[in-house]
């Protein structure tokens, strides 16, 4: 008895989308691909400038949610990883304002 149901069977009908050979892990290689005038084929994060402001507002936006609850150490750390992650950054006593803003709610 043959197991069908982990190697697929060629077919004979035209295959239609991506070809199975252009993706790996679920993703498509641009080589070769020409987008559609109507298709984004860019992140849209990178079509909108951020200033450090509103990169400092969402990361302590997120913090909140996050770890708001935790020690003002704890947070502050948090802010500290990841103000480093975006390529800000801030003195520690900025950090710890922006710690104490977050424990605030």
């Amino acid at each position: 008895m043959t197991d069908h149901s982990h190697t697929p069977e060629p077919a004979d009908a035209p295959q239609t989308g991506a070809d199975p050979a252009d993706s790996v892990g679920g993703s498509l290689h641009p080589e070769g691909k020409v987008p559609r005038p109507d298709e984004q084929s860019t992140p849209a994060m990178d079509t909108h400038p951020t200033d450090d402001a509103a990169r400092i507002a969402g990361v302590v936006a997120q913090t909140r949610a996050d770890v708001g609850d935790a020690s003002l150490e704890r947070i502050a750390d948090v802010l500290r990883q990841r103000f480093s992650d975006v390529g800000l950054d801030l003195g520690d006593d900025r950090i710890r304002a922006l710690a104490a803003e977050v424990a605030a709610g």
